[in-house]
Parts: C-alpha cells; structure tokens; sequence
C-alpha cells in the first residue's frame, strides 16, 4: 500500500481528515475562554464534533452514518467544515489559524465534490466494512 493508496492508512484524505479533526479539538478547548455559558457550550460541541471527525477515519459506525450521513461526501464535508471553522474563527492566534485552515479544507472539499476525477475515500462512500445503511437506503 502506498502513500497514495485510499484505503490505505496514510491516504491524504484520512490524514488531512485527522488534523481538521484535530484542529476542531484544539479550536474547541481555546473556545473555551473567557468562560461563560455561551463560550462553553460551543466549545463542548466543537470538541465532540472534532472527536466525531476523528471517529469517522477510523470506522464508521451505524450511529454516525444514520445521523451524520453528511459526512459521507464532499460536499456534506465542507460545508461541515466550513460552519464548524467559522464557530472556531475568534480572536487569539490558535483559534484564527485553527478556523481558517478548516475553513478552507471545507472550500475544497466543496470544488472536490465536483471534480470527476476525485474520487472519494472508501470511508466516505459508504462501503467500507463495518458500514449499515439507514434504513430505507441502499449501498
């Protein structure tokens, strides 16, 4: 398997797929200050939503393929992405860096989707092992 291979661990997609992840964990927690209500609880849902990201790279369970089925494409992805690093974009170096970077994956993401010659990984497809269907849906 080699660095270009999809299924393979190092894919490109899997790996730019787990620093966004990261970056969502690391924007979440710098979310976090100053602290109040409002500030605390999107860091909570961005903290979850990074470890959702880096979940999905390594199985898809039923659970997020039923209620997160957006994840399953490019397009889903990046506007994903793109809501997600515009909660992150705040004042303070990490979290403008942080929320740009996955900003701009998410624009990409978007181009991908309507780019024939890319083809999603097989984590995005739905036809990894492991993978159930929503009911009523077919593979």
């Amino acid at each position: 398997m080699g660095f270009f291979d999809q299924d393979s661990f190092a894919s490109p997609f899997r790996i730019v797929n787990l620093v966004i992840g990261a970056l969502m964990v690391l924007g979440g927690i710098a979310s976090f200050f100053p602290l109040g209500f409002r500030t605390v609880v999107l860091a909570i849902y961005t903290i979850l939503f990074g470890a959702l990201v880096i979940t999905a790279e390594f199985s898809m369970p039923s659970q997020i393929a039923r209620y997160a089925s957006f994840l399953m494409s490019f397009i889903g992805r990046g506007l994903f992405y793109i809501f997600i690093g515009a909660l992150i974009l705040a004042p303070g170096a990490l979290r403008i860096v942080g929320g740009s970077v996955v900003m701009l994956v998410g624009a990409i993401f978007i181009v991908l989707e309507f780019t024939p010659s890319i083809e999603p990984p097989t984590n995005m497809r739905g036809d990894e092992p492991g993978y159930e269907a929503p009911v009523g849906e077919t593979v």
